[in-house]
């Protein structure tokens, strides 16, 4: 262990901090040397600042820029002797070096103590003693200040000692609960269920009631409700919001040790949770998630004021000319066009190569044409780029659109309520009009809408100012969102705001690819032809082990050479799981060109000519979270690489690659919103196969995809339900009528 002295903040990302500072003692570096510490997010509990002092565990290595701790543990040191005042100074606002000073000569080390007590007064009169409002206010922040450092860093010890090491849940610990943080745990240790796994809260949970001389802590009341709300987290974890008694109670037993659903404590722990809110009853004899019923109300109460809210723009016939200038469009399209311009609330449903895009495209003209504005949006940044292509015009993710809309609430709310100079007024309102905005008037368009989950479609309504319209754009059989809920593939069975495109047409109909998934959407096997190398249309290699798989698709993606190809897989762990097919592919690569390899800092590889992906939302550089690239030349000097991404030339320094992976091969789901010319489906067995995962993995294709794998393994997956019926939800949504 060292204690180190932070100077600077070298690098602040993912995947953790990189910091420079001086060793104050020689227990891993030599005291006064100056060090680079470099922390992985669990490792460390905050963020460091210039200023702070840190106990630092780990090992020295040599790095190239000079000695460097690779740290396992790195926690913040509240400051003594001289070192309290720089901390002071630069962390407190207000206080500056001479109050500082000032502060020190009058308490010397009993300064902590004098903080920790929170005399306010003694403390005013000593930072400005001549300015009477002032100097109460900056020692209250003082005192705040101290006070949240310090209960952190007891919390940390204390954690720690109860074998809590994650410092990422230690920070989510001192966020909720504050400086009651320690005080609150040993009232209700289970209060840490929705943090940490239930089997270390549970065990945690008993210790502590036991040192604290409680007999039976098993039926301890606090242990029953925290086991019902590890139910509804594992059943929330699935992406349902809701379960039916006969399935909460043989969790509830699981958790409670018990083999019989209809033990005492089983049955008492039920009763503890539908008291204590764990769970409160829906329809149908379901058990709902509390805080997902909420917003699965306030959803479907907001839609309906849709319905029932009077036009605020009318869209004349000669807006509809505004369709011409786009293509021209098939009766089926146009016809959807109208209608749902005629709904307040629309969903436009169809499959592959039914053209929603090119429907949308005129949707967003003919709204403009009457006067409205359109706001485009999908929950990937691969969707969104893709919208954006389609139609012309902007298209962000849901993210960043929430985010911008919130951004824009606090510019008005400052130019509304503050003092400021011509300039900065002048500033903020360019940046206000440069963000995203809905009105009355604004009709905003969701591509990909099967992928939205509850909590994204709520946090968008909220958004939604009275008069503004939706439409839902997507495709029911896809997969459901990654997150809990379901939306629209409740909201799609609706006829009153549902238009449907059935036609498949001719430019995309002649690669095959949509005759075969209208096949998988009845659950019915495809007649596929052997695969024979390039070719439109799906075909299939035969393969019955998992290593045969990962061979069949390390050899169909070296035989499309040449071509925009992309491997999805159910699972990102095994053979032929994402990680492994990604090195394999990579070894091949540098085997084949002899080009150079370089490995990031998490310990990936990269060459020039590999695809990679990038795993963030960047809107400086213009990535979005699920970004292709490709790298176009490294740097083995620096540890850094050069990536194309839509054309332009992007540095990563080497701190920046944790944000790229390879990207030869995506799970399915990571694959949303994505398509390639060419996809190679790995289909190995696993419980994620199902009619969903196959519809949605071969209509990321434009002209051909090969499938690897048995017919036995799709005959299975065909067999099983679709991945959305197999969610229970709250959200009813019986009809459109108001």
């Amino acid at each position: 262990m060292s204690i180190v002295l932070v100077e600077r903040i070298l690098a602040v990302r993912a995947f953790g901090v990189i910091f420079a500072g001086r060793a104050m003692d020689g227990e891993i570096a030599a005291a006064g040397s100056t060090v680079r510490v470099k922390a992985k997010q669990r490792a460390i509990a905050g963020e460091p600042a210039a200023g702070e002092t840190w106990n630092v565990e780990g090992s020295i290595v040599r790095s190239q820029w000079g000695p460097q701790i690779e740290a396992t543990l790195v926690t913040r040191v509240l400051p003594s002797g001289s070192l309290l005042k720089s901390y002071i100074a630069t962390h407190v606002p207000g206080i500056g070096r001479d109050r500082a000073e000032r502060l020190w000569r009058t308490y010397g080390h009993e300064l902590p103590r004098i903080l920790c007590e929170g005399d306010i007064p003694a403390l005013a009169e000593v930072i400005a003693p001549d300015r009477p409002i002032l100097g109460p206010r900056l020692a209250a922040l003082l005192v705040r200040e101290w006070r949240q450092a310090d209960a952190e860093a007891r919390l940390v010890a204390w954690l720690q000692r109860l074998g809590v090491v994650d410092l990422r849940t230690v920070r989510r610990v001192a966020a909720v609960y504050g400086e009651a943080a320690i005080e609150r745990l040993k009232d209700n240790p289970w209060a840490l269920v929705t943090l940490l796994p239930w089997p270390q809260v549970d065990d945690l949970g008993r210790r502590l009631l036991r040192e604290a001389g409680v007999q039976n802590p098993q039926d301890a009341p606090a242990r029953l409700v925290g086991a019902a709300d590890a139910v509804m987290k594992d059943v929330i974890a699935t992406g349902s919001t809701a379960a039916e008694e006969r399935s909460l109670l043989p969790m509830l037993a699981r958790k409670l040790g018990e083999i019989r659903s209809d033990h005492p404590r089983v049955q008492a722990a039920f009763e503890a949770g539908r008291r204590n809110g764990a769970f409160v009853s829906g329809r149908g004899g379901l058990w709902r998630a509390p805080g997902c019923a909420i917003m699965e109300e306030a959803v479907v109460a907001r839609l309906r004021d849709m319905l029932r809210q009077s036009p605020t723009l009318t869209v004349a016939a000669p807006a509809f000319s505004a369709m011409n200038g786009h293509g021209a469009l098939h009766r089926e399209q146009a016809a959807a066009v109208a209608t749902v311009l005629s709904r307040p609330l629309a969903c436009l449903q169809g499959g592959a190569g039914v053209g929603k895009t090119h429907t949308t495209r005129a949707v967003c003209a003919v709204w403009e044409a009457a006067g409205g504005k359109v706001l485009l949006a999908a929950l990937a940044g691969k969707a969104a780029l893709r919208l954006s292509r389609a139609t012309g015009r902007l298209a962000r993710t849901l993210f960043r659109t929430l985010r911008e809309l919130e951004e824009r609430d606090t510019i008005t709310a400052r130019l509304a309520t503050e003092d400021m100079d011509q300039e900065e007024r002048i500033i903020l309102e360019a940046k206000r009009s440069s963000l995203a905005e809905i009105t009355a008037e604004t009709l905003i368009v969701i591509d990909e809408s099967s992928m939205v989950d509850l909590a994204t479609m709520h946090a968008l309504l909220r958004r939604m100012p009275e008069g503004s319209r939706l439409l839902l754009v997507g495709d029911e059989r896809q997969l459901p969102p990654v997150s809990f809920g379901l939306v629209y593939h409740k909201l799609v069975d609706d006829p009153g705001i549902t238009t449907r495109l059935d036609v498949v047409h001719r430019q995309t109909e002649d690669s095959g690819i949509p005759a075969v998934a209208a096949v998988l959407r009845e659950r019915q096997i495809p007649a596929l032809s052997p695969y024979r190398g390039l070719a439109a249309g799906v075909s299939l290699i035969e393969a019955e082990t998992v290593t045969a798989i990962a061979e069949g698709v390390e050899d169909a993606y070296h035989d499309l050479a040449g071509h925009d190809r992309l491997i999805i897989v159910p699972t990102r762990e095994g053979s032929a799981g994402v990680a492994t097919l990604n090195r394999r592919m990579h070894d091949a690569h540098v085997e084949s060109t002899g080009t150079q390899e370089m490995v990031g800092a998490l310990g990936a590889w990269f060459s020039v000519g590999e695809p990679v992906i990038f795993e963030r939302n960047d809107y400086r550089r213009g990535l979005f979270n699920g970004s292709l690239g490709r790298v176009t030349r490294v740097d083995m000097a620096s540890g850094g690489l050069h990536a194309e991404f839509d054309g332009d030339e992007l540095l990563f320094e080497r701190a920046e690659l944790i944000d790229l992976s390879l990207v030869y091969a995506l799970t399915c789901h990571r694959a949303q919103g994505s398509q390639a010319e060419r996809v190679i489906v790995a289909l190995t067995p696993c419980q994620l196969l199902d009619p969903s995962w196959l519809y949605t993995a071969v209509t990321r294709a434009e002209h051909q995809v090969v499938i690897v794998g048995s017919r036995k393994t799709l005959r299975r997956a065909l067999g099983a339900r679709w991945a959305a019926e197999e969610r229970e939800v709250g959200f009813e949504w019986v009809t459109s009528r108001p």
